[in-house]
């Protein structure tokens, strides 16, 4: 009986064990666990990353907020990590997600904050195996662009510029209107903070001055001037040295020989007529100067430390009698009589007929002769170091002896003599032109488009500053008058910037210093080979007025005994007579506008334009004007083209904000 018992119950353990009814609930229960988790995890990780993304977002807001605090000496490591943190819990706005701000790292010669943070998050799913939260590490770096800025305002002081328009403060001229405009971008510059008023914007009360700023102004109109206090400077011609220095000046009274004497220098010139030099430079000759085929003297910042790389003072010459134009000095001053020397002589006839009337006319000079006395002589009898050469072809003498009138009911003839001195006549007007002797006679009465200075800008450069005030007052005495030469402006605009004579107040070109060029033109380059402008200096010269770079006579100049350089470019062409025509000039102003940006931007300067106004261009189209100042910006959203001068404020405060927004390095 007792076997039978347990032979039964091993049976039934048997058939137990064999058995696999209710097993799969029991599996299925615990593998549903598993699967639940597995499947949520996703659910949990698409959660962890939408965190995240608002933890990383949070925490550049926070670097971004905080960066300028690194220059604060009253502020820790620790307190700005304490205000990061707090930045970034309010903006995850979420308690169930624990972050942890770690300490900063501050790099204040670099401008930089960055930061790292630990994010736990909690899980849904996940956490029925036991993972309760899921970690993330983010990281966020924010710097200025460059720790230092450079900014040079190229600014349009053109006659243009006086025309009027309307904006907040009424109607007043475009001039006023870039005055106010660019003193509001220099201020959002210089300060943390700064408060609009109408077309300007003014520093907020008690708001603070930034460091590493700093500003420099380029007055531009047909010249630029750098300033009559440098006439001493090593990098101003000071002797002649560059072979376009003699560029319209002469001492023998004959345009076919060149001078055998040293000529007098600008500067000599400008002290003799009593006018003194205003500041302003002519365009270095348009000689190559490196491998790029930008690279010009006139287009480039190559250092000026001998012969054509230096800078040639501006003199603009007095034209002749004839020709009329820039005319400030008689074509024969005493200053210019021929000195006497041994035998000198000059015999006359002179010539006068009846009028309707029966009255004599006044007598006119028929024939002259100059004879005997020296000739290729210097003397210092009436100028220093002056050089006379051969005999002129006329002249006449300023107290003649004359003979009786001969006989004749209606023309009668006389001779004149005198000895010693005479007066050079016959002279071409050429001759007259450039002629340096006249010039010692000195001047008087002359305006901003008269005389030696004529056309100079009025405002010199301002070195690059860091005092508002300073650049403030350069902007205040801007005044409208003249030409407009682009070129100009945005080659002195890259030297301004560069860290190498002749300004030597820009830093370096390296990753510290961010470099910007902002170029304000109310219109197109311009040049003056019309008829519209005048007549005689056409015929003459190639252009109505002397320009930076002299005159079209003056450029690629082969002209047997011409004191211009050669066949050295400046701008446009001169070939027996024949002149570049206007369109011509202006298009070689557009190149080498074109070429000065293009190596402004290798230099490593970030270039900003604004056209105002090219709807009006004359000279050339709107097309071409916009062509050319987006091809010269660094991109073509950094050109802005505001047609009513109304714009230049809103135009010019996006320019300064851009230049002080804060960037993420990470």
């Amino acid at each position: 009986m007792g076997a039978r018992v347990m032979h039964r119950f091993l049976s039934l353990v048997s058939r137990f064990g064999r058995d696999e009814r209710g097993v799969f609930a029991v599996l299925f229960g615990l593998m549903a666990i598993v699967l639940i988790a597995l499947g949520g995890a996703v659910v949990d990780y698409v959660s962890l990353e939408q965190a995240r993304n608002r933890g990383q977002l949070a925490l550049d807001a926070a670097a971004l907020a905080l960066q300028p605090e690194i220059f604060d000496d009253t502020l820790t490591a620790e307190d700005i990590r304490i205000q990061a943190r707090d930045l970034v819990v309010d903006r995850i706005g979420d308690d169930r997600i624990a972050i942890t701000v770690g300490q900063p790292v501050i790099n204040v010669d670099e401008g930089s904050l960055f930061f790292t943070a630990e994010m736990t998050v909690p899980t849904m799913f996940v956490s029925l195996v036991g993972v309760q939260s899921l970690p993330a590490r983010i990281q966020s770096e924010a710097t200025r662009k460059k720790l230092a800025l450079e900014v040079a305002f190229v600014l349009d002081n053109s006659g243009s510029m006086s025309y009027t328009g309307a904006g907040a403060n009424g109607t007043r001229q475009r001039i006023q209107f870039l005055k106010d405009a660019a003193k509001c971008a220099v201020n959002i510059l210089f300060y943390k903070d700064v408060t609009d008023s109408l077309d300007t914007c003014i520093p907020a009360a008690g708001t603070t001055k930034l460091d590493d700023v700093k500003v420099g102004i380029v007055p531009f109109t047909m010249f630029v001037n750098v300033g009559a206090s440098n006439s001493n400077a090593t990098w101003i011609d000071k002797t002649g040295a560059s072979v376009i220095s003699n560029d319209n000046f002469d001492n023998d009274d004959n345009e076919n020989v060149a001078p055998t004497v040293a000529l007098p220098t600008r500067l000599e010139l400008h002290t003799a007529t009593g006018e003194g030099w205003r500041g302003c430079v002519v365009a270095r000759p348009h000689i190559k100067s490196g491998t790029l085929a930008s690279a010009y003297l006139d287009t480039d910042d190559t250092p000026p430390v001998a012969a054509n790389t230096l800078f040639v003072p501006h003199f603009s010459p007095d034209l002749p009698d004839s020709v009329g134009g820039n005319n400030y000095i008689s074509d024969s001053p005493a200053i210019c009589d021929r000195p006497a020397t041994t035998g000198a002589r000059c015999e006359f006839t002179e010539q006068r007929t009846k009028n309707w009337w029966g009255n004599w006319n006044s007598p006119t000079v028929i024939s002259s002769t100059p004879s005997g006395g020296s000739v290729n002589f210097t003397s210092n009898a009436l100028y220093p170091n002056a050089f006379y050469g051969d005999r002129p072809p006329g002249c006449s003498c300023r107290n003649p002896s004359y003979s009786n009138w001969s006989n004749g009911n209606s023309s009668q003839t006389r001779n004149g003599w005198c000895t010693g001195t005479y007066v050079p006549a016959g002279l071409s007007p050429r001759a007259y032109q450039e002629r340096v002797c006249k010039y010692y006679a000195g001047v008087g009465g002359t305006g901003f488009s008269s005389g030696p200075n004529a056309d100079c800008t009025r405002t010199a450069i301002l070195p690059l500053t860091d005092v508002p005030a300073t650049a403030i007052s350069t902007i205040d005495g801007m005044l409208a008058e003249g030409g407009t030469n682009i070129h100009e402006g945005t080659v002195w605009g890259m030297r301004v910037l560069s860290p190498t004579q002749p300004f030597t107040q820009g830093a370096p070109y390296d990753e510290a210093t961010s470099k910007i060029m902002i170029v304000m033109t109310d219109g197109e380059n311009t040049a003056y080979n019309l008829s519209t402008h005048c007549t005689a200096p056409r015929s003459l010269n190639g252009s109505c007025y002397n320009s930076a770079y002299g005159f079209p006579y003056n450029s690629r100049n082969n002209a047997s005994g011409s004191t211009s350089a050669g066949n050295i470019e400046r701008l446009g062409n001169y070939n027996n007579g024949s002149f570049s025509s206007n369109a011509d000039l202006v298009t070689g102003m557009n190149e080498r506008t074109q070429q000065t940006c293009t190596n402004a931007k290798s230099a490593g300067i970030t270039v900003y334009v604004i056209g105002l106004a090219t709807s009006q261009a004359q000279q050339s189209t709107q097309a071409v004007v916009e062509a050319m100042l987006s091809n010269c910006a660094s991109t073509p959203e950094k050109a802005y083209f505001p047609q009513t001068p109304g714009e230049l404020k809103s135009v010019f405060q996006a320019i300064a904000d851009d230049l002080t927004a804060l960037r993420l390095a990470q």
